[in-house]
């Protein structure tokens, strides 16, 4: 079976691929095919020639200067402001479209080093990239057989000159730009190409191509968190984006458990009775949710179901499970609390760590009447110190006051349901602590 990686387009942000490729090492994947937008293009080639510590070096040591400076006289961003609102028309030439927003001569000496065309044609594994002509907004999906010899690097460059940053790039009288502009997430070439199975490394927490997301025949890899800025040349942002690539790999395989955070499977196996209760408290309110909206026949438009939809939003169509639930409940908890998003953690330290940020019922002295009286002045006071102070200490009222006073879910249910975050992390913790 031939199996193929596809990167994505996304500038400095490209470096999330070099810690999914670590991933791949470390799991003996092999590859056949690889293909790339852009800077997905870039690590593509050094991904076909095969040796990562010189793409990691490459990595480690970018500067914004070895891509690009701008122009003598001209400021960066009022230079795009007005190539984008002059626009682009079909087949124009006039000289702003042609030199771009910077000078980035530095790129294509950056090329030059990094891209080694002969080790490419002799590499076993194929390769393709997708750029786009300018005159007539053709596209061009290559594999590199299909590249004439001498230009892989002309093409190499054509598929990352984003512009209006970049300038165009000239091969043989023709003008090129960025692939994004067609494809910035070449799954459908790699198929092309004979890929039988695609391994996606998307730059987008939001799949690029939601179409292949849940196909049998690709396993689709997403960044857990934002990857920043297209031109972010920051060595410890590029360093955090290896290590989330990295770690968002190894879970796609299966390796860590989680949805937005790392938790090591066997670490799971305890919690196996705490995740019976909180389930079976997450069916308790849906179901009491339900039959309140149903007395009341409330036209409302807000969702009350939306904590229900936080355990699942990840899922991506598949059934989830009572672990889904749990896990997801943990990534709120530690969202709410504020807990370490970059370790990987043994799930009884996490537990451990929640609870200390919890602290004692001492500092919660509201919570012994937080659900007390008149529903709309219980709202208010919920909603006031949401607002006021903050998640963590709402989260933590509940749960102090819960823990002494038996939840009636269909008296609270219409007002915890407008906070979902701080009733999921209060489920969780009681979860944890008396399953």
């Amino acid at each position: 079976m031939k199996t193929a990686v596809v990167l994505s387009g996304g500038g400095t942000r490209g470096a999330y691929e070099l810690g999914a490729w670590r991933a791949f090492r470390e799991l003996g994947i092999e590859y056949q095919i690889v293909t790339g937008t852009s800077i997905g293009s870039i690590n593509g080639a050094m991904m076909c020639i095969g040796n990562y510590e010189r793409t990691e070096e490459m990595w480690l040591g970018l500067k914004m200067t070895d891509m690009l400076t701008e122009k003598t006289g001209s400021s960066v961003g009022k230079k795009i402001a007005s190539l984008f609102s002059f626009g682009v028309k079909k087949g124009a030439s006039d000289d702003r479209l042609i030199a771009g927003a910077v000078d980035n001569s530095p790129f294509a000496n950056f090329i030059n080093t990094w891209i080694e065309e002969d080790k490419m044609r002799n590499s076993p594994i194929d390769y393709g990239l997708v750029t786009v002509r300018m005159k007539d907004r053709k596209p061009f999906m290559l594999s590199k057989d299909q590249i004439p010899q001498g230009k892989m690097k002309d093409y190499v460059t054509a598929s990352a000159s984003v512009f209006p940053i970049f300038p165009l790039h000239e091969i043989d009288g023709d003008y090129y730009i960025d692939g994004c502009y067609h494809d910035n997430l070449p799954i459908d070439l790699a198929i092309r190409m004979g890929a039988q199975h695609v391994i996606v490394v998307d730059l987008h927490i939001t799949p690029q191509h939601e179409n292949y997301a849940e196909r049998p025949y690709t396993t689709y890899i997403t960044p857990s968190e934002d990857t920043g800025p297209v031109l972010a040349f920051d060595p410890a942002k590029i360093r955090y984006n290896i290590e989330m690539g990295y770690r968002d790999a190894m879970r796609t395989f299966g390796k860590f458990k989680g949805f937005t955070y790392y938790f090591k499977p066997e670490g799971l196996k305890e919690f196996e009775n705490a995740m019976d209760y909180f389930s079976m408290g997450c069916m308790e309110g849906e179901a009491a949710i339900g039959l309140n909206l149903k007395k009341k026949k409330s036209k409302q438009k807000i969702d009350r179901f939306r904590m229900f939809k936080m355990f699942s939003e990840y899922a991506r169509g598949r059934g989830v499970t009572k672990e889904d639930y749990f896990i997801r409940g943990a990534e709120i908890t530690a969202d709410v609390f504020g807990l370490d998003h970059t370790k990987i953690w043994d799930m009884k330290d996490f537990v451990k760590e929640a609870f200390e940020k919890l602290g004692p019922e001492s500092k919660y002295p509201e919570a012994s009447t937080l659900l007390n009286g008149e529903t709309l002045k219980v709202a208010k006071k919920l909603y006031l110190m949401q607002k006021e102070q903050g998640s963590d200490k709402l989260a933590g009222s509940l749960y102090y006051f819960l823990t002494k006073n038996e939840p009636d879910y269909e008296k609270l249910s219409h007002i915890l349901s407008f906070f979902p975050k701080e009733l999921a992390t209060q489920l969780f913790l009681y979860s944890a602590k008396n399953a």
